[in-house]
């Protein structure tokens, strides 16, 4: 069980990281001009495809074998559990929209551009939350 909750932790430490690095690299390359967009709308999609989406599914799938496994108790489990649902699915609803800017810097859209990036990041706020409130509340819960 440790090397799986190791695994947890860690592809979780993992994601976190990309939200954070997305988030640095969306305000470095907005800040530019069109063609930084499409750059940014390219890098995004590729750690998400790459990198991120992997970390999340490793995360879910060690999550509910552990969830399977034990016999889960206390508050610290269920805030982790809905904050860490909550993170997960609107990390899934973010990247369809990071799929969609891009289709959409791709095609010269920038006006569905916007509003896609506006909401995207919107949404993002609530992956990085969830996922941080998921993360304390398992560190606490272990302790």
């Amino acid at each position: 069980m440790s090397t799986v909750l190791a695994l947890h932790f860690g592809f979780a430490t993992i994601w976190l990281g990309c939200v954070v690095t997305e988030a640095l690299f969306e305000r470095a390359l907005l800040a530019g001009d069109r063609s930084a967009h499409l750059t940014l709308a390219d890098l995004h999609v590729r750690v998400d495809k790459f990198i991120e989406v992997p970390a999340i599914l490793v995360v879910l799938m060690t999550g509910v074998w552990m969830w399977s496994n034990t016999t889960p108790t206390g508050t610290s489990f269920y805030v982790m559990l809905v904050s860490g649902l909550v993170a997960i699915t609107a990390n899934f609803y973010c990247v369809l929209l990071v799929f969609k800017r891009r289709d959409a810097a791709h095609s010269k859209n920038w006006d569905k551009f916007d509003h896609l990036d506006h909401l995207q990041h919107k949404v993002g706020a609530f992956v990085l939350l969830g996922l941080l409130v998921a993360l304390v509340s398992g560190v606490v819960g272990k302790a």
